[in-house]
C-alpha cells in the first residue's frame, strides 16, 4: 500500500509540472525554443509519464483478485487510448507513452502464473500495433490537413493581390439578371466609384438600359436565345452625356434550368470617341468635311451596282481648281485652306442632297450625280456648277478669280469598275484642261484611245534609249549674203521599228510628260558634239536645251563630259532656249546661263516674238543670237503686219549688238528681204531639209568619221 502512495504522488507530482508549465507558457511568455527542444522535451515526459502508468500493474496484478485485475487492464487500455489520441500529432512522443504502458502491462501479466495471460499478451501486442497505425494514420492526416490549408492560405493571398491590383487598375462592375432579364442585387463594383453603373437599378430590365442600334441587336437576340455575348459597345440610355458601355455576358444555370444573365460592364465613353474620331478620319476629309477618297470609292462601287432607273442618267465629275498653285504661291497656305473650304460650300450649295460629294486631294473635288434625262438637267447642272465656281473669291482680304474645269463620266450599260469611270473621269478632265479652263468634258472614246497612245509611246521611248533608235539630223544656216552654210541645228528624229522615222513633234511632249526629256537631252548633247567634230572649225552647232534640262542638275557635267571627249571648242556650240525656260526660277536660270557663257558656249533665244516678256528677257539675260520665229516669216510675202514686226526685230538684234537669224525661209522673196534688212543668217527649206550629218557634204567638207571614242570609266561613271 504505501508503494501505491508513493506511485500515487509521483503521478500528481508529474501531473502537477505539466499543468504549471501549460499555465506558464499562456500567461507568463518564455523566449520561444527550438521545434527540435521542445519535441525532445515533450516525448521524455511521455516516456516518464508512460512508465510511472506502467509501474501501476506491475504493483497491482501479482496481489490484485481477477475483478480488480480487469478493472486494472480496461484503465491501462483507456489510458493507452488517450495517450495514443492526445498525443497522435506527435508519434515520437505517442509513442514513447503506450510502449512503456504496454511493455510493463505484459511484464506484469508474466508473474502472473495464470494460464490466460497469455493470450491477454498477445492481445496487447495486437492492441499496441493497432494503436501505431492509428499514431501513424492520425499524423498523416493531421500533416495533411496542415499542408492544405497552408496552401489555401497562400492561395488567398494571392487572390486576394490579384483582386486588389485589379480593383485599383480598371473600373469594370459586375451584373447579374433573372430569369426574365430583370436586374438583380448586383451590380457590384471591384471598385469604389460606383457613379459609372448609377443607371442599373434593381429591377429594370438590361434591354432597356441602351439605345437601339446594331449592336443593341445582336444583345436582344443573345437575351432571347439564351447565348453568350461579348464586347458589345451599347449607348446608354437616358444619359445627360453621351456615354457607351462594353457588355459581356453569359447565362447561368442552377439545376440545369435557366436562372438568368451574370456578366461584366466597363465604361469605354472616351475609347468610343477615338475609334469615332479615327473612323471619320478615315473616311472624311478634315479641311472640308466632305467624304474622302476612300468613301468616294465605296460609294461608286454601290452605284456601278445598283440598276439605274430608265428616265436618269447618272455621272461621275471629277473637278480640279484652275490656279489653285497660284493662290497658295501669293496668298499663303491659310488662303488656300480658306479658298478649298469656300469651293466645298458653293459645290454643297448648288449639289442635291443626294449628290455625293467627297474631296480627293490638294485641289481635286469629285461628285457622283443623278438627273432626269428630260430637260437636259445634266447639262444645265454641269454649266452651273463651272460657272458658281468660277466667280470670284474673298480671301484674306483679296479678289481671287480661281475657276474649275470638269471631266464628266456618264454611266452607260457597259459593265465598268469604279476604278475604270474614275479614270475615264479623269481623262475628261485632262481634256477638258486642254481646251480651255473653267469648262467641262464628257469622256469619250477617243479620249482613252489618245491615252493608251501615249502610254504606248511612252513604253516605246523608253526602250528607243536602250535600242539606240534616237539619230540627229542637221538643217543647215546659211549666211544671208554668201549662201555659204555657217552653222547647223541638230534636230532629233527617232527611227521607230513599226512607224518608221518619227519627228520630234510627235514624241517630245510625251518625253516630257514621263521624265525622259533630261536623259533625251543628254544624249543629244552627247551625239551633237560627236558629230561636230566632223564639222570644219568655222561652222557651229546648235543644240536646243528643253526647261528641264536646264534645270537638271546633269547638264554641266554631261556638257563637260562630252566636250572633253570630243575635243570640240565651246565656241562653236550654240544653245538654243525658249521663252519657257526662262519663266521659271529665273534667277537659277540665269546663273546657269553665265556659267555656260563663261565656258564659252553661245546662247541663242530661239521663237523669239512668239512670247509675252521677249523684250524683257533681252535685257536680263546673256543672249549672243535671237532666231525670228517662222510664224512671222511666213507673212513676210502677203502680210503688212509681218514685215513691219520682222523689220523692227532686226532692227532691235543690231541695236542690242545680236546676231539674228530667221526660220522656216521657204522661197527666194522672202531669202531676199531678209537679207535686205539686215538678217545674219537664214534656215529653211529652201536651202535643205534637216537631213543626216553625211548629207551636210553638199555644203561643207567632212571629216573622216573617226573610229568610236570609248569614254574613261571615270566619265562614263558621271554620265549616268
Amino acid at each position: 500500500q504505501s508503494l501505491l502512495l508513493i506511485w500515487a504522488a509521483a503521478l500528481v507530482l508529474v501531473c502537477a509540472v505539466a499543468a504549471f508549465s501549460f499555465v506558464r507558457q499562456q500567461y507568463w511568455p518564455v523566449p520561444a525554443q527550438e521545434p527540435e527542444k521542445r519535441l525532445e522535451n515533450i516525448s521524455r515526459n511521455a516516456v516518464l509519464l508512460g512508465m510511472i502508468w506502467g509501474m501501476a500493474p506491475l504493483m497491482v496484478i501479482p496481489s490484485a483478485e481477477p475483478m480488480g485485475q480487469m478493472a486494472l487492464g480496461i484503465i491501462l487500455v483507456g489510458m493507452m487510448f488517450s495517450g495514443a489520441f492526445l498525443l497522435g500529432r506527435i508519434p515520437q512522443a505517442a509513442f514513447s507513452f503506450v510502449v512503456p504502458v504496454a511493455a510493463f502491462f505484459i511484464l506484469s501479466l508474466q508473474f502472473n502464473y495464470d494460464p490466460r495471460n497469455g493470450y491477454l499478451s498477445i492481445l496487447t501486442v495486437l492492441y499496441l500495433v493497432m494503436l501505431g497505425i492509428s499514431i501513424r494514420w492520425s499524423h498523416y492526416q493531421f500533416v495533411n490537413q496542415i499542408s492544405t490549408g497552408e496552401a489555401v492560405k497562400q492561395q488567398s493571398q494571392l487572390i486576394g493581390l490579384l483582386l486588389k491590383d485589379f480593383e485599383e487598375s480598371t473600373s469594370d462592375w459586375l451584373w447579374q439578371t433573372d430569369e426574365d432579364g430583370a436586374l438583380a442585387e448586383i451590380p457590384m463594383s471591384i471598385g469604389t466609384d460606383k457613379t459609372e453603373y448609377s443607371v442599373m437599378q434593381k429591377g429594370l430590365k438590361l434591354s432597356d438600359l441602351f439605345v437601339e442600334n446594331d449592336a443593341f441587336n445582336i444583345l436582344h437576340t443573345c437575351l432571347e436565345r439564351h447565348q453568350d455575348f461579348r464586347d458589345l459597345a451599347l449607348q446608354v440610355k437616358n444619359s445627360e452625356e453621351d456615354i457607351w458601355w462594353s457588355i459581356t455576358g453569359k447565362p447561368i444555370y442552377e439545376n440545369g434550368f435557366f436562372a438568368g444573365f451574370r456578366g461584366v460592364a466597363s465604361d469605354v465613353t472616351l475609347s468610343k470617341a477615338s475609334e469615332d474620331r479615327i473612323a471619320y478620319m478615315a473616311h472624311y476629309d478634315e479641311l472640308t468635311g466632305l467624304p474622302n477618297r476612300a468613301t468616294l470609292r465605296e460609294a461608286l462601287e454601290k452605284c456601278v451596282r445598283r440598276p439605274l432607273s430608265p428616265g436618269n442618267a447618272r455621272a461621275i465629275v471629277w473637278l480640279d481648281l484652275d490656279k489653285f498653285k497660284w493662290v497658295n504661291d501669293t496668298l499663303g497656305h491659310p488662303a488656300g485652306d480658306e479658298l478649298l473650304k469656300t469651293v466645298a460650300g458653293r459645290i454643297q450649295a448648288i449639289a442635291d442632297k443626294k449628290d455625293v460629294i467627297a474631296r480627293l486631294s490638294g485641289d481635286e473635288f469629285a461628285l457622283i450625280v443623278e438627273r432626269p434625262k428630260r430637260g437636259n438637267e445634266l447639262t444645265q447642272f454641269l454649266d452651273c456648277l463651272t460657272a458658281e465656281l468660277g466667280r470670284t473669291y474673298e480671301i484674306s482680304g483679296s479678289t481671287v478669280t480661281c475657276s474649275a474645269s470638269a471631266g464628266v463620266r456618264i454611266f452607260d450599260d457597259g459593265h465598268h469598275s469604279a476604278h475604270e469611270l474614275l479614270k475615264q473621269a479623269d481623262l475628261a478632265l485632262y481634256y477638258a484642261k486642254e481646251q480651255g479652263r473653267g469648262g467641262w468634258a464628257l469622256f469619250e472614246q477617243h479620249m482613252q484611245d489618245e491615252a493608251q497612245k501615249r502610254r504606248e509611246i511612252e513604253s516605246d521611248l523608253r526602250l528607243a534609249l536602250e535600242r539606240d533608235e534616237l539619230v540627229l539630223h542637221f538643217q543647215p544656216l546659211v549666211d544671208a549674203t554668201t549662201r555659204e552654210m555657217t552653222s547647223c541645228e541638230s534636230l532629233i528624229r527617232w527611227q521607230h521599228p513599226t512607224r518608221g522615222l518619227v519627228t520630234p513633234g510627235h514624241f517630245i511632249e510625251y518625253a516630257e510628260d514621263c521624265g525622259l526629256i533630261t536623259q533625251i537631252g543628254d544624249w543629244v548633247i552627247g551625239a551633237a558634239l560627236k558629230e561636230a567634230a566632223r564639222l570644219p572649225s568655222h561652222v557651229r552647232v546648235a543644240i536646243n536645251i528643253s526647261p528641264l534640262q536646264i534645270h537638271s542638275s546633269t547638264l554641266m557635267t554631261t556638257i563637260f563630259s562630252a566636250i572633253a571627249l570630243h575635243k570640240v571648242d565651246p565656241k562653236r556650240i550654240e544653245l538654243e532656249i525658249t521663252e519657257s525656260v526662262l519663266m521659271s526660277d529665273s534667277d537659277f536660270t540665269l546663273k546657269r546661263l553665265l556659267q555656260l557663257k563663261e565656258m564659252g558656249f553661245k546662247i541663242a533665244l530661239d521663237d523669239f516674238g512668239t512670247g509675252f516678256s521677249s523684250l524683257s528677257y533681252l535685257h536680263s539675260f546673256p543672249f549672243d543670237k535671237i532666231k525670228i520665229d517662222k510664224c512671222f516669216v511666213d507673212g513676210i510675202d502677203s502680210n503688212e503686219d509681218s514685215r513691219k514686226i520682222t523689220v523692227a526685230t532686226l532692227n532691235l538684234a543690231k541695236s542690242l549688238g545680236l546676231r539674228c537669224t530667221a526660220e522656216g525661209i521657204e522661197s527666194e522673196e522672202q531669202a531676199i528681204f531678209l537679207r535686205d534688212h539686215g538678217c545674219d543668217d537664214l534656215q529653211g527649206y529652201l536651202f535643205s531639209k534637216p537631213v543626216p550629218v553625211e548629207q551636210l557634204s553638199a555644203f561643207v567638207e567632212l571629216k573622216p568619221r573617226p573610229a568610236d571614242v570609248k569614254a574613261r570609266p571615270e566619265t562614263k561613271a558621271i554620265s549616268a
